[in-house]
């Protein structure tokens, strides 16, 4: 393997990429008079009209196979994937066959495929606007000899199917109201007609255009020889003046909900300057912009494959003082967390006052723009200034933040806590990462204020939320359906995640500090209840949780060998708490489990497919990034019956200088609880939990001890309640490790601060039904009387995406909804994210558009896999490890069903047909089986899940490749 000298930047690697997936779908892949050697209706997957009419006489349906071998002129199509389309079905392929997805139904026997015969678009002109210029082209491709290929048996010209360009020609239409054409597009092709309706609407022509294969197609063999391909319709001024403008698409609905139109309206507002300037019938339109008027189009071109590409999304810094002014007013805000962790509370205000500053004056300037007639909001007045008046109440919830911060010295002391367990859990993080990476790294490296900084939005979420979390008679914590939920509203991979760790960590310290309240100790019990919808999502925030416990209970364990009792003397832990396929009910499961992994059990080792729930969770360390085994060499152990009744996790560090190692913590190891049974007895101060594990609480008493409900403490094996089947008193251990314990009196412990509920959007339907209910019983439980009010915990939901916020929160949560960041007059900046431009710097995220009418899904899934993965592999032959992002294709599924079939046509069809993509002009690639090819579904075995995430991150390297 040769790379070349010169590597592109990732941007340009995404269009080489780009530009061959499309060549190999659309085409034409060997240039404007390629030759094909194969069916023509199999080389291409889009942009294909076929003739209107079908010849009677047509002997098969379009994809059912010949009983004998077709001669060469035969257009029989070949090559297609057998007639059912069911791409996952019972007993076909390795589709779940149980309940998770219940019974499947085969579907009907399908005949004859219908592939379009027309592509169109309609739009929006001036009536100033006397015509217009129209332009078909399309390929056509007849049987011919070929100039570079000969019949091995012959020595003669092979006979392939040659292609010629058609169109190009511009067909003028004067804009009058009525039918257009038909008007042949190409003498050389009369079937291809320009056809169209042209409607006066009474500020503008109404206008939509259709490119036609009007023919009859003709019975084997040639059938071909009608069609068109690579079909494009572009249409412009005459003058190549800008006369195309946006499509008239509002429309006021009676009767519609109020709620419904306003959120309508804000979203008409803030999308205001996207143009939706035609709109595709059977295919897609692309608009070339006016270069000073964005409003405008000079021209509109239809595209088969469209692609989108969605800009990033980041915060401002006062380098973007040129974009808003207001932006200046940043210099001097400290987002560095360790700063942060060292400044007084007399300078926290200084230091964190320009946010403040900065977001006024950026609110203001947004209030001015309402009455200027260049923002064009004259439609939506009233929409914006209800913006502008979300932004100003929370800039008033800042601002109460900063003040409790500023004058509470307890809130002080948990905001520089939370910033120190942040500062670590973030570069420590980094460190493990690197680590498990097999990077030559050291701590120091990472340990940079860039790798540990907050984003403006994180800190302004945090301060927002400090009074509700610190203030137990904040109306946020009240019973009224008025108490505030707050969702986090931020792009995927912005920072949400950091900002609720941050809340956690905050909550965890505050909680501490407080002490017993109403007769309650907030040291010991659940603190914080993050919950997911899906097993993947908890197993990977899990991951990220523990580095933020790790990095509370380093705290705390630093500040007891000084004497500093500040943050309790019980350790901080984390729990996870998911379904018994995930991880073990019981200690003796636990114990059981490491018996199976080693060897040492009568039971059958579990395989990868299937499986019983295990403790091994954490494949790394996430203090150091050592491995972490599952063997007694990092597990230990210890029944009820024998000792302490808790699986011990230790960090892999041979030399044992981490600070979770079993030489350096040998009573607690890694703080993290991941057995039922003792999760409840331990308590842990953040509990991660998907939401159907609530579903125990009716049939499971010790639930109510997550919610705070113990009467005793053993000091042996933790807390009771009147489920814990436990004796009153212990005697002397056998190896007389553990001396006699007994149960002492504890009165109920102060339930759950912080309710985190991640990935809102995916809480709706039946699932959203039943979690509303359950919600009902959890906000009880977790509600106490502080002085004869009572207290609800506060309730903080995170999303990328969602519409109906306020209805989705209200319906299950029982409180109104505050969304963070309020969205200002444009979506390209709400002051806390701004929208880039796509650069090297900060390229944005290309979505590309496949749809192939008259072709099966099947065989669309296989073209497309089989044409990113070979692409791929040409990038990564020419260029390297620079192509690594782009050599690990992910597929999602509606269903195991689905996931299931697809996972069989990649074992055949995809891994055979790329072993014969180089005859295409792309690469042979290799897909090495078993391990190439994974799957994250819930027919994973525990320990696969946290495997599988850890070969993600596995690089595609050279030099690895040539040693393999």
């Amino acid at each position: 393997m040769t790379l070349k000298e010169t590597v592109p930047s990732p941007l340009q690697l995404r269009e080489m990429l780009e530009a061959m997936a499309v060549k190999e779908l659309r085409g034409p892949a060997g240039g404007e008079t390629e030759e094909v050697s194969e069916r023509i209706r199999d080389r291409y997957l889009v942009g294909i009209l076929a003739p209107r009419q079908r010849a009677e006489d047509l002997p098969l349906p379009l994809f059912d196979r010949p009983d004998t071998p077709p001669s060469e002129d035969d257009d029989t199509l070949e090559g297609d994937v057998p007639s059912d389309d069911n791409l996952g079905i019972e007993g076909v392929g390795r589709g779940n066959l149980g309940g998770d997805d219940g019974p499947t139904e085969l579907s009907a026997p399908q005949g004859k495929a219908i592939f379009p015969s027309s592509l169109g678009l309609s739009f929006c002109v001036p009536l100033d606007v006397p015509a217009l210029e129209v332009t078909p082209r399309w390929g056509h491709y007849d049987k011919a000899p070929s100039e570079f290929e000969t019949n091995p048996k012959t020595g003669t010209p092979r006979r392939v199917w040659k292609r010629q360009p058609c169109g190009g020609t511009p067909h003028r239409i004067p804009l009058v109201a009525g039918p257009v054409g038909p008007i042949i597009a190409d003498q050389a092709f009369p079937d291809a007609k320009l056809k169209g309706l042209i409607r006066r609407r009474p500020d503008h022509w109404s206008v939509t255009l259709f490119l036609v294969n009007d023919g009859t197609e003709p019975p084997p063999p040639n059938r071909e020889r009608t069609w068109m391909f690579q079909c494009e319709l572009a249409v412009q001024s005459p003058d190549g003046a800008p006369a195309f403008f946006k499509r008239q698409g509002h429309i006021d609905l009676p009767g519609t909900d109020e709620s419904y139109k306003r959120e309508a309206d804000l979203l008409a507002m803030i999308y205001r300057r996207h143009v939706e300037f035609a709109v595709g019938h059977g295919v897609a339109v692309h608009a070339e912009v006016a270069p000073d008027d964005p409003g405008r189009a000079v021209r509109l071109v239809t595209r088969a494959i469209p692609s989108y590409e969605i800009p990033r999304t980041t915060p401002p810094t006062v380098e973007d003082a040129d974009r808003n002014p207001a932006f200046a007013r940043l210099e001097g805000l400290v987002l560095d967390m360790k700063v942060l962790h060292e400044t007084p509370q007399a300078q926290l205000r200084a230091r964190l006052g320009p946010l403040v500053e900065a977001y006024r004056d950026w609110i203001a300037r947004e209030k001015a723009r309402i009455d200027d007639p260049a923002e064009g909001l004259e439609r939506f007045r009233s929409t914006a200034q209800a913006a502008i008046e979300r932004c100003e109440a929370t800039l008033r919830r800042i601002e109460e933040g900063l003040d409790l911060l500023a004058t509470d010295a307890q809130v002080a002391d948990a905001f520089r806590f939370m910033n120190h367990a942040m500062w670590l859990q973030r570069t420590r993080s980094l460190f493990s990462e690197g680590v498990r990476r097999g990077r030559d790294i050291d701590y120091n490296d990472v340990d940079i204020p860039g790798n540990r900084s907050w984003y403006p939005f994180q800190l302004a979420f945090i301060l927002l939320n400090l009074p509700g979390l610190a203030k137990l008679d904040h109306p946020d914590r009240s019973e009224r359906p008025e108490a505030l939920a707050d969702l986090l509203w931020f792009p995927t991979g912005g920072g949400k995640t950091e900002a609720y760790l941050g809340l956690t960590a905050f909550t965890l310290g505050i909680r501490r500090l407080q002490g017993t309240v109403a007769g309650r100790s907030g040291e010991d019990g659940v603190a914080v209840l993050m919950r997911y919808t899906l097993r993947l999502l908890t197993l990977q925030q899990f991951q990220r949780a523990t580095a933020l416990i790790c990095a509370c209970e380093a705290i705390r364990r630093q500040a007891e060998a000084k004497g500093d009792h500040r943050w309790g003397r019980t350790p901080f832990r984390i729990g996870l708490w998911v379904g018994a396929a995930s991880t073990p009910n019981r200690t003796a499961h636990s114990e059981e489990a490491l018996k199976t992994a080693t060897g040492s059990s009568d039971k059958k080792r579990h395989g990868a497919i299937g499986g019983g729930g295990s403790p091994h969770q954490l494949t790394n360390c996430p203090w150091c990034g050592s491995v972490i085994d599952f063997s007694p060499r990092c597990y230990h152990i210890e029944t009820a019956a024998k000792g302490r009744g808790r699986t011990f996790v230790y960090c892999g560090d041979k030399f044992g200088q981490c600070a979770f190692s079993r030489r350096q913590s040998p009573d607690e190891g890694i703080p993290i609880l991941v057995v039922d049974e003792e999760i409840y007895r331990n308590l842990p101060c953040l509990l991660i939990a998907t939401v159907d594990k609530f579903a125990q609480m009716p049939w499971k008493g010790e639930v109510q001890m997550l919610f705070g409900q113990v009467d005793g403490l053993c000091e042996r094996h933790g807390f009771r309640s009147p489920e814990i089947d436990d004796a009153g008193s212990h005697p002397r251990t056998r190896d007389g490790k553990f001396g006699p314990a007994r149960t002492v009196a504890a009165g109920p412990l102060r339930p759950p601060d912080l309710i985190i509920q991640d990935e809102l959007h995916l809480i709706s339907g039946p699932l959203g039904t039943l979690v509303g209910l359950y919600e009902t019983a959890i906000d009880r439980l977790c509600s106490w009387e502080v002085d004869g009010r009572a207290v609800r915990p506060k309730l903080i939901a995170s999303t990328a995406t969602i519409r109906q916020a306020k209805d989705q929160v209200h319906a299950l949560f029982l409180r109104d909804t505050s969304v963070f960041p309020p969205s200002g007059l444009d979506v390209a900046d709400n002051f806390f994210s701004l929208q880039r431009p796509s650069t090297e710097a900060t390229p944005g995220r290309k979505y590309i558009g496949i749809c192939a009418p008259g072709r099966r899904l099947k065989l669309a899934l296989i073209r497309v896999y089989v044409t990113l993965l070979a692409a791929s592999q040409v990038v990564y032959e020419r260029h390297g490890d620079a192509a690594d992002p782009w050599m690990t294709l992910v597929g999602y599924f509606n269903s195991l069903r689905e996931l299931g079939g697809m996972r069989r046509l990649v074992d055949d069809d995809v891994r055979s047909r790329l072993g014969k993509m180089a005859d295409r002009g792309l690469a042979k690639r290799i897909v090495y089986s078993p391990d190439s090819v994974k799957e994250l579904t819930s027919r994973l075995g525990s320990a696969a899940i946290p495997e599988t995430l850890d070969r993600l991150e596995t690089p595609f390297d050279p030099a690895m490749e040539r040693r393999r």
